[in-house]
Formats: C-alpha cells, structure tokens, sequence
C-alpha cells in the first residue's frame, strides 16, 4: 500500500511540475544537469522528479518526462547540422513520447542501429514555434543477441570501439588507475600490455613502504596487482601484493569491515579493533577485502591474511536471505542493489571458491538489481562499475537478463566516438561534455566511464577472475530462476 501510495503522489505531482518547454515555461530547467543521449552526439535536460531517488521509483530518474531540451550538439557527430541547441525533441520514431522520454531514446536508438533500419534515427522537434521530422543517420552496430554481452556480435563491436577511447584515457597511480588498469587487462588487447606493466609496476615500487590505511587505494591497487600477477606471472609485483594484503589484513575492524581507513586497537591494545569515526564504510572496506581474498589467491600467506578472510565471510555472509549490503555495520538496505555493493560482495564470495551459496544468493540480488543501477550515495559510479560483474557470478544466463534489461542504459551513455559518460549522481552531479571528441572522465570523483564499460562487455573473454575466469558453476541460477 505504501508503495502504491508512493507511485499516485509521484505520479499526481510530477504533473503539476513537469514544464512544457513548447509554451516556454522552464521552471527547473538545469542546463549543467543533461544526459548523455547514446551516439547522437546530442545532451539534453529532461524533467526529473524530487521523488526519483526515494521508494517506489528509486532508479528511474526520468519516469514523468516527455520531452528532451537539446543542450548540446558535438561536432563530426550525427546530429551535428540536424539538430540544433534549445530544440526540444517530442518523440521519436514518428511517435510522441508516451513514457519515459530517456528510456524511449534509449530503445529507439536500439532500433535505428539495427541492419534492416540502416541506422536512421527519425526525430520529431519543436524549433521556435513549429514542429518537424529530422532524421540521424548513425553507425550501424547490429541487434544484441538474447545472450549478449555472451555471443554478440554488437557487443563485440562496442567493445572494440571502447578499447579505442579507453586507450586515450588518462592514467594516474591511484584507485581510478588501478580501474583503467582492470580494464585494459580484461579486453586482452596485447597493445596494452606495455601500458599496463608500466602502471603496475608503478603501483609495486621495490621500497614500498605502507603506513596507516589507505582503504580505497590498497584495495583497488591490491585487486589491479593479483589480476596482473595471476595474468602474466610478473614477480617483481609479488613483494607489493604482500604488503598490501598484509597490511590491509592487519587494519581490518573486529567485525571484517574498513572505514576510510582502518580499524583501531583494542583497548588491549591488540589489532583489529573497532571502525574509528567516521565508521565502517562498506564501498571501500568490499574493495579491500576482495584485494586481501585475491592476494591469498596469489599464494599470500600470513595468519592475519586467513582471519581476514574468515571474518569479512561472516559479517557479509550475514546478509544472505536477509536483504542487500548497507552502507556500515548496519540492517540490511531494502533494495536488491545498493550502489554496486551486492556486486562486489558476490565477487568477494565467488573469488573464495568455496562459498557457493552466499556468492548465489548476491548473484540474484544483483540480477534482479538492474532497476537500482542509477541511484548511489555519492554518485552511482560504483554501481555501473561493478553491476554487471555481480550478476555474471550467477553465470551467463544472469548476465544476459542483467544486460537486456539495463541495455537501453549501455546505449544512451555511448556515444559516436565510441566512448563512455558518466551521467547522474546523488551528489556529484551529472557528467557533461564539451564536443563530440572529449575523452574526459567522469564527474564520479575521477571513475573513467570507458573502463567501467570495457570491463561490462569484457565479460566474454573471461579474462580476469573478476571477469568470469576460474567461473564456478555452483554459483550459476538458472533462466528460471
């Protein structure tokens, strides 16, 4: 009832504050908070309501808007001389919008890209008082097949087109490079090697000496550096990994969580006390309990190591059948998603190998989570980062009712060039661009959007463990399920 209640005041108010861009009327009108709409080379502002990010349509930020104000057109894109900055788009395929006005670009864009449409994308516009049809001629990129991103020819042709920008990217020696460094890995592109040995090695100095606790940084670094190791056997990285898994092992709290940093001493004055304030802060404390997972993987070994493992298995093992992983030590979130942590606790318990059912039961979660991808505290960075890996734990099968369910999303944030936008954000705001041919990152404190998505349509090639290599079928659900 609650629910329903949610939907009817969201429903009766978002017609009461949706304005017509047609009769001038641009209350709420937020020309630095556009969307990416696919490989038009177009933004537009939409209409979205106060209520998108609460119960009932959590997710779906676009629900009520049906009309798009174009407030970019990129040079050299399709739009470019179509199309023209203050339009509004009405509708597509010589319809009007009838529903969400994004999800529909995303679907059309679906359409136009198929072989038999030759890649025509028809546009109703309103421009200065009258209304006309325009049309796009985009790059025809084929169908995704009903196992995609398994099996798909489209999938492979994004991820080609993907592995180009994600080659411009820029690349530093923090957690975000670790991430870039992931992707490149998980393509199997041999050119990249050499950048990618750079970057590891980089993130392994021979007099590496770790102080404190850098959650974030040690766990992404950590992750990056056993994927290497175990992908190239490179031993000049294995002295890091110890350290890094060590250390972070070492300042884990009582309960197998991390906060920004980590945990204090006992009043004993032994390790592994309790989360200092600010607490427990479960996106970075799964980042740096997979590192200390895949650094016994890679033959770490240290008391503190098992004892890590052992403790991070009971408190996040807590949540199976109970609901999806909370921001700290806190009840279950009431979704079955909450900004990419279901994801990484099912990758936490698939790189175990012995943990069938917990990593099962997250797999589901994050399959049925492809509806919470566009909500994060912060930002959802972290869940388009990690969403789709999540649910491919549950095999392929799971991944491909992920991928088609959330495909329309994949496709609006591509664009021409083949690159990636990060678009929307609890805090950060949405991404924007500048022309057609930017290859920036993302406004997610730095995420690049080419590596979240290389990894996504990587999952093919199983070319990393968090990638499907060394899969388990025990944690597989059926097509029923």
């Amino acid at each position: 009832m609650l629910a329903l209640a949610a939907l009817v005041n969201f429903s009766a108010s978002a017609a009461d504050q949706n304005p017509d861009l047609t009769k001038g009327e641009t209350k709420g009108v937020d020309r630095k908070s556009t969307y990416n709409l696919g490989p038009t080379g177009l933004r537009g502002w939409m209409y979205t309501h106060p209520a998108a990010y609460l119960d009932s349509v959590q997710g779906r930020t676009t629900a009520a808007a049906r009309q798009i104000l174009v407030t970019h057109v990129g040079a050299n894109s399709p739009a470019s001389g179509v199309v023209k900055v203050d339009d509004v788009i009405l509708g597509v395929g010589g319809k009007l919008f009838s529903d969400d006005a994004r999800k529909s670009m995303g679907l059309a864009i679906q359409e136009a890209e198929k072989t038999a449409n030759s890649g025509i994308l028809k546009l109703t516009l309103w421009r200065a008082g009258a209304t006309q049809e325009v049309q796009l001629k985009l790059k025809v990129m084929g169908s995704y097949s009903d196992t995609a991103p398994y099996d798909c020819p489209k999938s492979k042709l994004i991820l080609a087109d993907a592995c180009k920008a994600l080659a411009k990217e820029h690349r530093d020696n923090s957690w975000n490079g670790a991430v870039v460094g992931l992707a490149m890995l998980a393509s199997g592109q041999p050119e990249f090697m050499p950048t990618i040995q750079a970057g590891a090695r980089a993130m392994a100095p021979k007099d590496m000496q770790l102080k404190g606790c850098d959650t974030w940084n040690w766990g992404y670094k950590g992750v990056f550096l056993c994927e290497y190791y175990l992908a190239t056997g490179d031993k000049e990285v294995f002295p890091a990994i110890q350290q890094y898994t060590i250390t972070l092992a070492r300042n884990q709290g009582m309960y197998g969580t991390f906060g920004h940093g980590g945990a204090e001493l006992t009043p004993d004055g032994k390790l592994h006390g309790s989360i200092p304030p600010y607490g427990p802060v479960n996106a970075a404390g799964l980042a740096g309990n997979m590192a200390i997972v895949m650094g016994k993987k890679c033959g770490v070994k240290d008391p503190e190591v098992d004892a890590a493992v052992e403790r991070a298995t009971k408190f996040f093992g807590y949540y199976v059948d109970k609901g999806a992983i909370p921001y700290g030590e806190h009840e279950p979130w009431p979704y079955h998603e909450n900004n990419g942590k279901n994801s990484m606790t099912a990758l936490l318990f698939a790189l175990q190998g012995n943990q069938n059912a917990q990593a099962q039961f997250f797999a589901k979660m994050c399959t049925a989570g492809w509806a919470n991808r566009e909500y994060g505290h912060t930002g959802q960075g972290f869940s388009y980062l990690w969403s789709t890996l999540g649910a491919a734990v549950g095999g392929p099968d799971a991944a491909a009712a992920f991928f088609k369910a959330a495909s329309w999303h994949l496709d609006l944030v591509r664009r021409c060039d083949g690159s990636f936008t990060y678009d929307g954000g609890e805090q950060y705001g949405a991404g924007s661009t500048d022309d057609n041919t930017y290859y920036g990152r993302s406004s997610y404190d730095g995420l690049s959007p080419a590596a979240t998505y290389v990894l996504a349509y990587s999952l093919p090639l199983k070319k990393l463990c968090i990638t499907g290599k060394d899969a388990k079928k025990a944690n597989w659900i059926t097509k029923k399920e």
